[in-house]
């Protein structure tokens, strides 16, 4: 059965499942491969995300999953640092 995930409700649900997946595996797994495959757009996103890697311990994913969704947090973590760097400059201008 097909899941129409949106972030918000995979997060949810492995969230809730996490503890026992056994019972929804094929959700599980779904809601696993969306979370991973999804581009975080918050700080929030981003360590969910995470959170999901955790989980796996240091098991690798065999579908390289984990090696993308680590590339795209690392991404977004980077244009995250540069915003702050920008508005600090930008403050600092205005203050000088």
């Amino acid at each position: 059965m097909a899941h129409a995930w949106t972030y918000e409700t995979a997060a949810t649900f492995w969230t809730r499942s996490r503890q026992n997946p056994e019972n929804a595996w094929d959700a599980y797994v779904s809601a696993e491969r969306y979370l991973l495959d999804h581009r975080p757009r918050t700080p929030a996103e981003a360590a969910q995300i995470l959170a999901v890697l955790v989980e796996q311990g240091s098991d690798r994913r065999s579908d390289g999953r984990d090696v993308e969704a680590v590339a795209r947090v690392r991404r977004y973590l980077v244009q995250l640092a540069r915003y702050e760097a920008d508005q600090t400059a930008v403050i600092a201008r205005a203050v000088a």
